[in-house]
């Protein structure tokens, strides 16, 4: 008994208010009003200086905001405690690290972020901002020592975006006249994804420059069968090594078979070129008309057109109207030819990055097919 009330005349731990201000700026926040919720958050800063989570609260609000400088001293503040047990300082240093990066300072984010990929909590968050810094900073190596960590951590494929870094890597090398470092790099990439489009058109480059066209050229040609959409994008690397090896013929086989997997205007123009050399101007404009109708495109359209004054070419022919309304009002909706598979962004060349989403490999060029519809009217849409 006496024991029981010793223990009974202890005083009660003294229990940390929180002001009402702050549970009223969390309430703004969940109903999605930011500006008077940062209010309710000043308001309760003031009352209460010591209450971590709440000024954490507050300096978010400030970067959300777009006011990186006072956020970022916010949470300086915070780190610069030393009353601050291990999971709040962590907790702080994250969003110190997250005002650095959004400010652009990433030498100091970087820095944050490495101490953070220590700490279990905050290891795979951490990772994927160091991997944004190193892509943005084109430091390749760290990019994928950081990525391959990713991949092990969380339920991402990271394989298209390693193979992407290695063919970076191999470009620099290619630039730096070092073919047996590409060459290596490039080995990576198909490692990390088996059928790397990049890496097959940089291999067969690195394999014409030593002089190997026939292996540069089956390089390219196997794109034919699992990425016909890429083929555009090698029949001049392809005519430059045929010619090297003064073989048209085997260069003529490949646009023929190239142009029913893929219509692509630029294997459209080099085989009516090719038929030009080989039987005249009027065979390789009757070939022109037969493939535009065949395969609607506007570059050979716009060609088409342009021989409209040649009667032999059109002589007991007509234009197929329908066709070249379609290809126009497509035109007009769809003025570019590459587009991204992940965020739609739109443009007139390839990147192996998307400028928009940022994510590698994900655009490709559109392709036209023709089909009919139950009653047989040919339609024309873009892919």
């Amino acid at each position: 008994m006496a024991s029981r009330d010793h223990e009974n005349s202890q005083p009660a731990p003294v229990r940390q208010h929180v002001p009402d201000a702050f549970f009223k700026g969390l309430n703004l926040l969940l109903n999605e009003q930011p500006d008077k919720a940062l209010n309710a958050f000043l308001e309760a800063a003031e009352l209460d200086k010591d209450t971590v989570e709440m000024h954490v609260a507050l300096g978010n609000l400030f970067r959300r905001r777009g006011e990186i400088e006072r956020a970022t001293q916010i949470h300086q503040n915070l780190v610069a405690r030393t009353d601050l047990d291990d999971s709040l300082r962590c907790l702080a240093l994250f969003e110190l690290a997250q005002d650095y990066f959004k400010a652009g300072l990433f030498d100091r984010s970087e820095s944050l972020f490495q101490e953070l990929r220590q700490v279990k909590e905050y290891k795979e968050q951490a990772c994927r901002f160091l991997l944004q810094i190193y892509d943005h900073e084109q430091e390749w190596h760290s990019a994928i020592v950081v990525a391959e960590e990713l991949a092990g951590i969380s339920n991402q494929d990271f394989s298209k975006r390693l193979a992407q870094y290695c063919c970076e890597l191999a470009e620099r090398a290619v630039s730096d006249n070092k073919p047996g470092e590409a060459e290596y790099y490039l080995e990576s990439a198909f490692k990390y994804e088996e059928k790397c489009v990049r890496a097959a058109i940089l291999s067969g480059q690195v394999a014409a420059a030593r002089g190997n066209h026939l292996v540069a050229i089956e390089l390219w040609r196997e794109i034919e069968e699992w990425a016909p959409e890429a083929l555009g994008e090698v029949v001049e690397l392809i005519s430059d090594s045929y010619a090297a090896l003064g073989e048209q013929r085997g260069y003529r086989q490949f646009l023929e078979s190239a142009i029913e997997k893929n219509p692509d205007a630029r294997i459209i123009s080099a085989l009516v070129e090719v038929t030009q050399n080989r039987k005249g101007r009027i065979a390789g404009q009757r070939l022109l008309l037969e493939i535009v109708r065949k395969y609607p495109n506007l570059d050979g359209l716009y060609q088409l057109l342009r021989n409209r004054n040649a009667p032999e070419l059109f002589k007991g022919e007509s234009i197929d109207l329908e066709l070249i309304a379609t290809l126009l009002s497509q035109s007009m909706g769809q003025s570019r030819e590459y587009q991204c598979r992940q965020c739609g962004f739109n443009s007139s060349s390839l990147h192996w990055q998307c400028p928009g989403c940022k994510e590698w490999g994900s655009v490709q060029k559109r392709v036209f097919s023709r089909e009919r519809d139950a009653v047989g009217h040919k339609n024309y849409t873009v892919q």
